[in-house]
């Protein structure tokens, strides 16, 4: 029996036409908006198409520009109220790609971001991350989760508070004392909670550890439906532990 030349099957992975992604970014950013209760119109994902990517970026009338921790500024929006003026936002952007004659982009990477802050103030410090990255993204690693959280708080305060060592030659500084707490403190005067760079870390969010085989927690989207999927369950579930929050202050919650 004559054996037949077949090619080899592409590993599955979401793609799009030029004119499909377009059409996503007004369905998704409909569906987004329900998902988190605000009016048609008050979201929108605004795509950005060249020859060779597409980058679909969260806008519309609700949105308000921040900086992110790393990268570029992007807008957020409302996701839940702590008080009559402080608001938990998120935002959310993806990326796409060509690569040599392919005809339609595939998936490259998609993640939200979480801050904290009042209307209409450019400083929103960034909490934490959701993040899911294709297999041609750089930044896939097969040993870390994917999709994923990090948390970025830490990195969020050092930034405004920088980390300096107690300068131990001053008699006028008391000495720290090294506790097993919270709070502790190094010898060389650092605050062991501030210094700690969890932000590093990839805290998967689809392992199912107590299954077998257990040991594959880096997962990859294979259709545009699973994506979507996605993001809907994720800002649905942000929204809904957002409202959990709370702000604290010495004397108490406010």
């Amino acid at each position: 029996m004559e054996c037949l030349n077949l090619a080899k099957a592409e590993a599955p992975e979401p793609r799009l036409s030029v004119a499909t992604f377009s059409q996503r970014c007004k369905q998704l950013a409909r569906d987004f908006g329900t998902a988190i209760d605000l009016p048609i119109g008050e979201v929108a994902f605004a795509p950005e198409i060249n020859s060779t990517a597409a980058t679909m970026v969260l806008s519309g009338r609700a949105s308000e520009m921040i900086a992110r921790n790393r990268g570029k500024s992007h807008r957020v929006v409302p996701l839940a109220a702590l008080s009559d003026d402080v608001f938990i936002w998120t935002g959310y952007r993806e990326v796409w790609q060509k690569q040599g004659t392919e005809q339609n982009f595939r998936f490259v990477e998609g993640g939200f971001t979480l801050h904290l802050g009042r209307r209409g103030e450019v400083l929103k410090p960034q909490i934490l991350r959701s993040e899911w990255v294709g297999r041609r993204s750089r930044a896939f690693v097969d040993m870390a989760g994917h999709p994923h959280w990090q948390l970025d708080v830490l990195e969020s305060a050092r930034s405004v508070v920088p980390i300096s060592p107690a300068r131990f030659d001053d008699p006028i500084i008391p000495q720290p004392v090294v506790e097993f707490d919270s709070t502790a403190v190094s010898p060389d005067g650092t605050n062991l909670l501030m210094g700690l760079t969890v932000e590093n870390m990839h805290l998967a969010s689809a392992a199912l550890w107590w299954r077998p085989p257990g040991g594959n927690v880096a997962h990859l989207p294979e259709t545009v439906g699973e994506l979507d999927s996605w993001i809907l369950g994720c800002v649905a579930y942000l929204r809904q532990e957002a409202a959990r929050c709370k702000i604290v202050t010495t004397s108490g919650r406010v």
